[in-house]
């Protein structure tokens, strides 16, 4: 198979190898595909931080989204 990456992709590929982080190329595009396929499948869990902060979001007033927001949104989701 051959896969054609964007430069910037590529060259963070190459300084990873360079590091030591993984043998070769073949192996840190392995893993990282394992990582995004196990994720995928990983249930959704419900956590009781999650449960109480819904319930508490559900007694709020409904308001328009913002930019802020959805910058917010995106931050959790890092974590």
């Amino acid at each position: 198979m051959t896969i054609a990456l964007d430069k910037d992709v590529e060259a963070f590929l190459k300084r990873q190898v360079r590091a030591g982080i993984c043998a070769d190329a073949s192996e840190l595009v392995n893993d990282i595909l394992r990582s995004v396929r196990n994720q995928q499948q990983k249930p959704f869990e419900v956590t009781p931080e999650l449960e109480a902060w819904l319930l508490e979001a559900a007694d709020q007033p409904a308001t328009p989204l913002t930019k802020k927001d959805f910058n917010g949104i995106r931050k959790r989701g890092e974590i």
